[in-house]
């Protein structure tokens, strides 16, 4: 019986360890149950350490008359094998004039470590305020109407990891609600456009209360997130975001119609610097912190057989705003445009991946050859410089022999002379002459003569063109524009296929964007809207179609955010082709 009650004993004793175990996690804050608070007004100021024992010691509270307090008070419940202990000091106090007055950080000390709670700032107005529902952590009650409590009992914020970046760095937007009333019907918000920007969204799932409760001045709040996006800055200067805005029904129950509540949220400004110093040539505008790499699959291959090029960027930034780096192929390589593919997640972090381009080349002529360095630069905000990556150069033996080049590509219809006594009928009509002439110095023979020197020379001029056109990187770009848009419109007529919305406008911002920067000779991190148009009508651009150009290129921002019901999506698609078209013949 003894050893029995020792197991029994053992087991409690393990039990009560479990839960110990569970409950280890200290908090120690600091609340007011309203704030402001009129001149006339009583208020609660409590000081909780949860999880933990050690001595509390308040700040000094000279700017207020304590009426009553400090009450101690302790609690101790387990929940679902949770415990959770507190205890609480209670002060009751009365302003004593009016104005902000900051309540000082309470200490506790425990288990030799030091806590410390946040400072509030109470701000006393003449007067009696409106009484706030007594709220706690673990409990939220609220029997006042909506007209009079909505500003002190809902918040809707738009909260912003960063208030100032460099153009093109990305920042964590974040859609939240805050209440102290007991129930609320959300049945609509309106989320703010966000001109200016290039935004990723996060796919959350639908907003949920949280558990843990947020202070504002003191005051705790349920907590629920409506939405995150990530954005990126596409312009310098000071950019407002609109506010967000909501329609909601609090306290509603089944006898209680409840009270209408609308609210618009703060409008944040975010303050976008310029990249500094020089920006290098070889930037294409690519903001974050990334790794590069490059490889070819062959270094040694028969003329007319295929390499293939891939180059990956990894890391985090604006990686779908990432262009493919500029290559120089030799001149007897024929190239293709690269094939794309992105694998990027957004994520509370940001946006996390990596994009990938792949090259199909093909050496015409056996030689020796190199692809030279690649270079890839991007901005680094955290190091506040420009960070430049290289990979190779790539050597490259081609084998064979320039008259496999165009084997069986010559002529199969000649007729051969098969015997002595018997020749073909000639059904062409000839000429009669002498026999006796001679080939010598007639002018098939000059024309034999000269025809290898001039189409050797004809070879070198064709090989001196053709370098000297990819030497002209920019050159190169600007006659490849119309193409290389066109190329990207076929992915926003896939999405118009598919019927993605917002997918078919994000591809044809990107075409626009890339058209233009690609035209205009720009790099993409220095192109916004306003840099387009003054370009444009620094070329003498008919006024008509800049303001049709700067008008699509809004209508996709837009479009990201809310349905577009001007036209079609089928109708906007044909009209951009048709602009593409019309500023591609009268940009030069």
């Amino acid at each position: 019986m003894k050893k029995t009650g020792n197991h029994i004993i053992f087991l409690l004793f393990a039990c009560l360890s479990v839960f110990a175990a569970k409950a280890q996690e200290t908090a120690f804050y600091a609340t007011v149950d309203k704030n402001p608070v009129g001149t006339g007004d009583v208020f609660s100021y409590q000081i909780t350490l949860e999880n933990g024992r050690g001595d509390i010691t308040p700040p000094s509270l000279a700017d207020f008359n304590v009426v009553f307090g400090p009450s101690r008070s302790s609690n101790y419940r387990i929940v679902n094998g949770e415990q959770t202990s507190a205890i609480t000091l209670s002060y009751t106090m009365r302003p004593k004039s009016k104005g902000e007055f900051t309540i000082d950080p309470a200490q506790a000390l425990v288990n030799g470590k030091r806590f410390k709670t946040e400072s509030i700032t109470v701000k006393v107005i003449e007067g009696s305020s409106s009484r706030a529902p007594q709220t706690n952590r673990n409990q939220n009650q609220s029997n006042q109407s909506a007209s009079n409590t909505s500003n002190e009992n809902l918040k809707v914020q738009i909260q912003l990891s960063k208030r100032k970046v460099y153009l093109g760095e990305q920042i964590t937007a974040t859609y939240v609600i805050l209440t102290r009333f007991r129930n609320i019907d959300i049945e609509g918000t309106k989320f703010p456009g966000l001109a200016g920007f290039w935004t990723e969204d996060l796919k959350t799932e639908q907003a949920r209360w949280e558990r843990e409760y947020e202070m504002v001045n003191g005051v705790p709040y349920r907590k629920a997130v409506l939405k995150r996006q990530i954005l990126f800055p596409q312009r310098t200067g000071k950019i407002q975001i609109d506010p967000l805005t909501i329609s909601s029904h609090v306290n509603r129950s089944f006898l209680n119609p409840g009270e209408e509540v609308n609210m618009a949220s703060n409008s944040p400004t975010i303050e976008v610097m310029p990249l500094p110093g020089k920006v290098p040539e070889s930037y294409n505008g690519a903001v974050g912190e990334f790794t590069f790499s490059a490889n070819i699959d062959r270094t040694e291959l028969p003329a007319n057989e295929a390499i293939n090029l891939k180059i990956i960027i990894s890391g985090s930034g604006n990686l779908s705003l990432i262009k493919e780096p500029e290559l120089k192929f030799p001149p007897d390589f024929e190239t293709y445009d690269p094939e794309t593919k992105d694998r990027i997640n957004v994520s509370g972090a940001g946006v996390t991946g990596s994009r990938s381009f792949q090259y199909l080349v093909i050496p015409r002529y056996p030689g020796d050859y190199e692809i030279p360095e690649i270079i890839f630069t991007y901005f680094d905000p955290a190091k506040e410089a420009f960070v430049t990556k290289s990979e190779g150069p790539f050597p490259i033996k081609v084998t064979g022999s320039a008259a496999s080049v165009s084997k069986g590509q010559r002529s199969q219809n000649i007729v051969k002379q098969t015997t002595e006594d018997i020749r073909y009928i000639n059904t062409l009509a000839t000429s009669l002459e002498s026999k006796n002439k001679q080939f010598f110095k007639s002018m098939g023979y000059y024309a034999g003569i000269g025809a290898p020197f001039i189409g050797f020379i004809l070879f070198l001029a064709f090989r001196k063109k053709r370098a000297t056109e990819l030497d002209d990187v920019q050159g190169t770009r600007r006659r490849k524009a119309n193409k290389m848009a066109r190329r990207r419109l076929k992915m926003a007529e896939k999405a118009l296929k598919a019927d993605d919305s917002k997918q078919f406008y994000a591809e044809i911002f990107k075409a626009l964007y890339g058209y233009m920067s690609d035209k205009l000779g720009i790099p993409g991190s220095l192109l916004s809207r306003q840099v387009i148009v003054e370009n444009l009508k620094e070329r003498n651009i008919d006024d008509g179609l800049i303001h049709e150009l700067s008008d699509t290129i809004e209508t996709c921002e837009m479009a990201r955010f809310a349905a577009v019901a001007e036209m079609s999506n089928r109708e906007f698609y044909n009209q951009t082709v048709k602009l593409i078209s019309k500023l591609d013949s009268r940009i030069k």
